[in-house]
């Protein structure tokens, strides 16, 4: 697994990034930062196409919205934002009662999820962000969110070790994982919604079967926390970053690790490319690192 630097921030400042995210093309690359800025970046060049600046806070999430046109952000400034691609017009605004972990959407895109530190998720409209329905979901901080089933489910997680699976129709829970005895830091689902990983505290990934989620499977490898990870399009491999400063990948037909990466600081994001030949992450140092599998 060969790594390039892909973006370091100008100026030499160090600000950690927090979160990253890939459109649909593999063209871009959005991330933000403990700074409160948004950065897009060919994936190419390594360029920065824009700076997105507004928030208050460290940026938890971003997300590219109708293939570039649009980014998603939510940051510990309690508000969810959509903006421009360009960042030149003001950015409608979801405000929350704490500060925003975690972001999803559904396949359509035509609505989010936002997940926040008091254990609340809202619902909303990607259209005008305005909120649908408000989940008392956990009891404390919101650390993933997924739709599966075409949209038709919402998956939440937190640091109260809790895993749960909502009907979005009813707005009910339909399934709940018996709590683990640690915190849930980062999940991650295939495109069909029929798997499902949980990265925690300790370092072990759990995998569940959504079709029978009382058996779970571990994956053991990392010595810290799982910060984030990213499922394959084929279904088939699932790459992790974590602090102990290593992305690994794994065969989630085989359960063992195909290859491991090592980085001089933390990882806090990966995500997969649309052809599943490159993973990219960010860090604490402040730079996005392209992995060729």
């Amino acid at each position: 697994m060969e790594k390039t630097i892909l973006f370091r921030q100008e100026n030499g400042l160090l600000f950690p990034l927090t979160c990253l995210s890939i459109d649909s093309k593999g063209r871009y690359v959005v991330c933000g930062n403990t700074d409160a800025n948004i950065f897009v970046v060919d994936t190419k060049s390594g360029k920065i196409k824009n700076t997105i600046t507004g928030h208050e806070g460290a940026i938890s999430a971003t997300l590219f919205i109708g293939d570039r046109n649009k980014i998603l952000s939510c940051s510990w400034d309690n508000t969810t934002r959509l903006w421009e691609s360009k960042g030149a017009e003001e950015p409608t605004i979801l405000k929350h009662g704490s500060e925003v972990k975690s972001l999803t959407t559904t396949p359509d895109q035509g609505k989010g999820a936002a997940g926040s530190r008091d254990g609340e998720v809202k619902v909303f409209s990607l259209n005008t962000l305005k909120s649908m329905r408000n989940l008392q979901a956990h009891g404390t901080d919101i650390t993933g969110l997924a739709f599966i089933k075409e949209g038709s489910k919402l998956v939440t997680s937190s640091l109260d070790g809790e895993c749960k699976i909502w009907d979005m129709s009813s707005y009910e829970v339909e399934f709940q994982l018996s709590r683990i005895k640690e915190n849930i830091r980062a999940i991650a689902t295939n495109i069909d919604g029929s798997k499902l990983a949980l990265g925690l505290r300790s370092g072990k990934i759990l995998l569940i079967d959504i079709e029978n989620p009382t058996k779970m499977k571990e994956l053991v490898g990392h010595s810290d926390i799982i910060s984030s990870l990213s499922i394959d399009s084929t279904g088939e491999r699932l790459a992790s970053g974590s602090w102990d400063r290593t992305l690994r990948i794994w065969s989630l037909n085989s359960l063992k690790e195909i290859s491991t990466g090592s980085l001089l600081s933390g990882i806090t994001a990966v995500q997969w490319d649309p052809k599943n030949e490159v993973v990219f992450s960010a860090d604490f140092a402040g730079t996005v690192t392209s992995w060729s599998i």
